[in-house]
């Protein structure tokens, strides 16, 4: 019975365990890119109290959006957010930080090291994980773009922002559909 009971204890713990397990194997694992997402469908609320500031509401009609889900203690994080900052300046889309579970004091601490740079955007408490939940996040980190309320890119582990294809992605995701012209106006246009 005392096996059974450290098992319901693991089993109880397993996200608590497999969130730093998880983050240290996903450390090994080159950066990823972002990838479309099927149907974009709408993005999932997302409305939480920011670090030293007023509560933020991802509104539906927001200018493109990066929803950047991390933690302070997990490596891959600490070492993609400078990439993310850099990307996000060089290209203009927002950036909204969402912390999963910590403390405001940990998170103070971690941005005034320095060691992962200035955060790009505002930083968003996620204390009881709720927001992590609603978004499917499984793995730390984990970003969306959100385009127009919809859901139109992610990717669960490190992103390579400094590859030229994310900026494609993210540029071609924001970028307005092209209206084409019935063939009588385009043969009209070329006489």
């Amino acid at each position: 019975m005392p096996g059974a009971m450290a098992l319901a204890l693991v089993l109880a713990a397993g996200p608590l365990l497999a969130a730093p397990a998880l983050a240290a194997e996903e450390e090994r694992a080159p950066p990823g890119l972002l990838a479309a997402v099927e149907g974009h469908p709408p993005a999932p609320a997302l409305s939480l109290g920011v670090l030293d500031g007023a509560p933020l509401t991802l509104a539906a009609d927001a200018p493109p959006t990066i929803v950047h889900f991390f933690a302070t203690w997990c490596a891959p994080c600490r070492t993609e957010l400078p990439a993310l900052a850099d990307f996000a300046r060089r290209s203009g889309v927002r950036v909204l930080l969402v912390d999963v579970a910590e403390p405001a004091d940990r998170i103070r601490r971690f941005f005034a090291e320095g060691t992962a740079g200035a955060a790009p955007g505002p930083v968003l408490l996620d204390q009881n994980r709720a927001a992590a939940r609603g978004w499917g996040v499984s793995l730390l980190p984990a970003s969306f773009v959100v385009i127009s309320g919809r859901l139109v890119l992610a990717y669960e582990g490190e992103v390579d922002w400094a590859d030229p294809r994310t900026r494609a992605a993210t540029t071609a995701a924001a970028a307005p559909p092209q209206k084409t012209q019935p063939k009588e106006a385009q043969g009209e246009q070329t006489r």
